[in-house]
């Protein structure tokens, strides 16, 4: 039973990876790169992004502005338009309505005992608390806008239910944008490549999942080259936002942390737009020739590269999760250790990595060492229940019932999601059962 148990916590912890995997995709048809036209530059004034976790934690801030009814912009892999369960709706269009940056920490991911609002549900409940007037959302895609396709997209739209046959069905396609209407407001789908001029009030926000969808390898689509392209296509659609809203989405597993910088240098852009005039700061470009060289099987050049660079920038918390790859892929486990927790001291959004080195661990059978970074991971992320399960699982493991009992026994009086995590309290309940019930030791006769 208990290795059972171990694979079903492994796959709770790692729940939203899934979840997201499912959501409503870009328009997809192959063919050929498409390539991004050139813009006009256009003075464009810095503004300072409200950076979140997951898109949930951006309702805050759009909460704000709907009184104004501004349009939302969004860039991103998925419209975020998947549906809310029919018992949940009330409570996430209050919570999206009235609630913090704490209340959506609580309940707007899929990693919490009670989650309201997934990632895949941010602009649904947005919707249900009236906070737009019209949605553009901007896909990422490999084809030109000349080479979508209306019934793909109408049966796509339909099979991830953000819209209802009958909305599908009025939905056209005009000059590489969809356009219809969505829960009774206008609604666009529009090429990457097609961005129009909007001059009512707006609110945007980038997902880092547009990249993913823009991007094959460094050979083809560099990352910088994107980061650059996809900036200056904001500055040359003239568009001013009542705010600004980016997320990393790589707190449940489906982006991966090396990429996190993306959207870190995206920020930083956003805020200082003069970086889209001159030379990159040189550890980006430290960085951009070590992603081609890893590209290239340069390994050593690659750890060359992220050296230097940590050396210029020894602050940035993206400098010093590449120097943590560095030492990993090395094999100096305590050095990237070490990197790993200034990182994260920096940027806890970093403090997923924790979770991919107790997988080490255990590859190395070294149940010990699981647990201190399951214990690093736990003071980074308190809110995430399924931590503490895989932690009494390894003590079960290791024959400590008490600790394996101390951890469980607040778990089972959380308030578990009947919609999202129905086994949860029957798991608990058996992992409990196995901790006040050891079985006893093999005799050696």
């Amino acid at each position: 039973m208990r290795g059972s148990l171990f694979l079903f916590c492994l796959f709770l912890l790692f729940l939203g990876g899934c979840e997201r995997k499912e959501q409503a995709a870009a328009p997809s048809q192959t063919a050929p790169q498409a390539q991004q036209p050139a813009v006009a530059r256009q003075p464009w004034a810095p503004t300072e992004p409200v950076m979140v976790e997951l898109p949930p934690g951006a309702l805050p801030t759009w909460a704000k502005f709907a009184q104004q009814k501004p349009a939302l912009v969004l860039l991103s892999h998925d419209p975020l338009l998947r549906p809310i369960p029919e018992e949940l709706r009330e409570r996430a269009r209050m919570i999206a309505a009235q609630g913090d940056a704490q209340d959506l920490d609580r309940h707007g991911s899929i990693l919490r005992p009670e989650p309201l609002i997934l990632s895949s549900q941010t602009v649904s409940a947005a919707l249900s608390a009236d906070f737009f007037s019209k949605i553009y959302w901007v896909f990422p895609s490999k084809v030109g806008a000349e080479q979508l396709e209306l019934e793909r997209f109408r049966q796509q739209t339909i099979e991830t239910g953000f819209l209802t046959p009958e909305e599908s069905q009025q939905i056209t396609l005009e000059n590489g944008t969809y356009s219809g209407l969505v829960r009774g407001i206008p609604f666009s789908a529009i090429h990457y490549a097609q961005l129009p001029r909007i001059d009512e009030p707006l609110v945007l926000h980038i997902d880092l999942s547009f990249f993913r969808g823009l991007y094959d390898n460094e050979i083809r689509t560099p990352l910088y080259d994107l980061i650059h392209q996809t900036a200056n296509s904001l500055r040359a659609g003239g568009w001013q936002p009542l705010a600004t809203t980016l997320s990393w989405s790589t707190l449940e597993g489906d982006l991966s942390l090396d990429t996190r910088f993306v959207l870190s240098n995206l920020g930083q852009i956003l805020q200082n737009p003069a970086l889209l005039d001159q030379s990159m700061p040189r550890s980006w470009e430290l960085r951009a020739e070590a992603l081609y060289a890893a590209d290239m099987f340069s390994e050593s050049k690659k750890l060359e590269l992220y050296r230097e660079a940590a050396h210029l920038a020894p602050e940035d918390p993206t400098v010093i999760y590449d120097l943590f790859q560095v030492h990993l892929f090395s094999r100096q486990l305590d050095k990237a250790l070490i990197a790993l927790d200034e990182a994260v001291e920096r940027d806890p959004g970093y403090g997923a990595a924790y979770l991919g080195l107790v997988e080490i661990a255990l590859v190395d059978g070294n149940l010990p060492a699981a647990l201190r970074l399951l214990e690093k991971a736990q003071a980074v992320f308190p809110l995430n229940p399924f931590i503490a399960m895989h932690q009494a699982d390894l003590y079960l493991q290791l024959g400590e019932a008490a600790k394996a009992e101390a951890l469980l026994s607040p778990l089972r009086e959380l308030p578990w999601s009947h919609v999202y995590h129905a086994e949860v309290p029957a798991l608990i309940d058996d992992m409990l059962s196995a901790a006040r019930n050891p079985s006893p030791e093999p005799s050696d006769d």
